[in-house]
């Protein structure tokens, strides 16, 4: 899933693309012994799994891989937000190599919309697999609804960062955790849900969730190395937060939300690398919230509008909440 970013028009994105040159390069070498395991798991531990139900499938990772290839299309560099290097386990996702000044003074939101056509990856800082998949319906609902919050942000004075452009961009969890490290957000929160004929969840019911970071946890590579999430000040941050979304997502939401400081289950479980942390927080060096909700309406499989509304009004009253606007 490519980067995307606010920009002033498609002109003016356009030009500023085709000069910065930005794409995402993976070396066949290190991607020749990619091997994600078949079944993969679902993203929240109440929602079943099998091979005609790609809502169970595992938020992080495909249950089919192809051999490794190059992302269809380019990844778009930021376009507002500060470019410096980043250090640390998603280091190896690109960096922009400019920057324009952003319109607006208020704090940086990262926004995820959840999935992606396949993309193999292995990030050479840890040696993770960093790979996703196409998820539907979840994928075109949840990016309708991070659209719905980046307009309600934006309007109210944020600078908001999303890291698709379309439902159907590319972008390695690496990518998007670097996203958020580069723009040094304030929050970054992903929007994932349960949809699915086979197997989906209704929206009030099941895997309505709210996961914040925790010092501890680990994801494993193929070799058996844990990769720690160490930081106590974003922790404590991402903890506090956590709390707010699951308050703000109830009351906008109409039913009950569980918060969790970790996945609650072992993902290697499921097939997955070993550990009990998404893989976006772990790489995160921002305060990082991931959501899941309930995925189907009621009669149908996948979201209507007044539940992709419910469910953006939520997120959007979450983050007025834990990062207010300056006054």
């Amino acid at each position: 899933m490519p980067v995307a970013v606010e920009v002033a028009n498609l002109a003016a994105w356009h030009r500023y693309r085709s000069r910065m040159g930005y794409g995402l390069r993976l070396r066949a070498g290190v991607l020749a012994g990619l091997c994600v395991a078949a079944g993969a798991a679902a993203c929240g531990s109440s929602k079943a799994s099998g091979p005609a139900d790609t809502s169970a499938r595992n938020r992080e990772s495909s249950s089919s891989v192809a051999a490794p290839t190059t992302p269809a299309s380019p990844v778009p560099s930021l376009s507002h937000v500060a470019s410096k290097p980043t250090r640390g386990p998603s280091s190896s996702a690109p960096s922009p190599s400019r920057s324009s000044a952003p319109s607006q003074s208020g704090p940086v939101i990262v926004i995820d919309p959840g999935h992606s056509p396949t993309i193999n990856a292995i990030d050479p800082s840890t040696g993770l697999n960093v790979s996703d998949y196409e998820n539907e319906p979840e994928m075109r609902d949840v990016f309708t609804v991070a659209e719905m919050v980046k307009a309600k942000l934006t309007a109210a004075g944020y600078r908001v960062v999303i890291t698709k452009t379309t439902a159907t961009d590319r972008v390695s969890l690496a990518q998007r955790a670097a996203i958020a490290n580069n723009a040094h957000a304030a929050l970054a929160l992903s929007i994932h849900d349960q949809a699915g004929s086979n197997g989906g969840i209704a929206f009030a019911e099941g895997n309505n969730t709210v996961y914040y970071q925790s010092v501890g946890n680990y994801r494993e590579t193929p070799s058996g190395k844990k990769v720690v999430f160490t930081d106590q000040r974003i922790a404590a941050l991402s903890m506090k937060y956590g709390q707010m979304f699951q308050a703000q997502r109830a009351n906008a939401e109409g039913h009950q939300i569980t918060l969790r400081s970790n996945v609650g289950y072992d993902l290697g479980t499921r097939g997955l690398a070993p550990g009990n942390i998404w893989l976006v927080q772990l790489l995160s060096r921002v305060p990082w919230i991931y959501n899941e909700a309930g995925g189907n309406s009621a009669g149908m499989s996948g979201l209507n509008g007044t539940d992709e509304r419910k469910y953006a009004n939520g997120l959007v009253a979450s983050v007025e909440h834990s990062v207010p606007l300056p006054r």
